[in-house]
């Protein structure tokens, strides 16, 4: 899921001179006649079938392609709420599209935002945050963590999250800032510590800085011993990994 694709609207010239943009009673015709293929235009094809979606939103054909490209242009939760809306109108029409492959996941995670929507509970919003996570998709995640954290910023769990969420999407400076709200909340927090030292030494090439919240790490984790984490596999890869850090120091 977490391949992007890319996706454009290609109209031939025969048909862009034969074919009207509207039939004769006012309503689209385009989703049928007109051909969706690869190319940079991505842009023009979601302006193009928004305006259909919105025109006609009983309009499965076109419900469909603009799921698709949004899946495929990473908008994944967008893509997730047509595919279930295209799905409630006409559930055959759907299931015999090669899009069905992935119907169970976008109906429980659209269900799942809906619901969060609805309760605004944070907790919602972090079981959302955390099954995007988990597949990787890191851009749907940083925003459900975002929604939870509005409603409760004294979650030093989620601010972890929400910077390794960040990080994957290349915005190093916004997860500093979350690691450091972290470490406010909890300045015991092994996770924050040993993050924060990460990006400072790979992407800031701050040694001097990163090695102390590496020995501070390091700390925390004979503190807490091998019961701290979930696994005994997981603590001894972050022992030696901070022995490497901190040059036995």
């Amino acid at each position: 899921m977490s391949k992007k694709y890319f996706i454009f609207l290609f109209v031939s010239f025969y048909f862009f001179n034969i074919t009207p943009l509207y039939s004769k009673d006012g309503n689209y015709a385009v989703c049928r006649e007109y051909l969706f293929e690869s190319n940079e235009n991505i842009s023009e094809s979601q302006s193009f079938l928004e305006k259909i979606v919105r025109e006609e939103p009983g309009n499965i054909r076109c419900l469909v392609k603009l799921a698709d490209l949004y899946l495929k242009n990473n908008k994944i939760s967008r893509g997730f709420d047509l595919l279930r809306r295209a799905y409630e109108l006409d559930p055959s029409y759907v299931e015999k599209r090669s899009i069905s492959k992935i119907l169970d996941i976008a109906l429980k995670f659209s269900r799942l935002k809906e619901y969060a929507v609805k309760k605004n509970d944070p907790k919602l919003w972090n079981e959302l945050g955390d099954d995007y996570f988990d597949m990787g998709i890191f851009n749907e995640a940083a925003a459900a963590y975002k929604k939870s954290l509005k409603l409760d910023e004294n979650q030093t769990k989620i601010h972890i999250y929400a910077a390794l969420s960040l990080y994957n999407m290349s915005q190093t400076y916004s997860a500093i800032e979350h690691l450091i709200t972290a470490l406010k909340l909890d300045e015991d927090n092994f996770y924050a510590n040993y993050y924060l030292a990460k990006i400072l030494k790979n992407e800031l090439d701050d040694l001097k800085k990163a090695l102390k919240y590496f020995q501070k790490a390091k700390k925390i984790l004979q503190k807490i011993g091998v019961k701290g984490f979930e696994s005994k596999e997981e603590y001894n890869y972050f022992l030696n990994d901070l022995r490497r850090e901190t040059n036995g120091q």
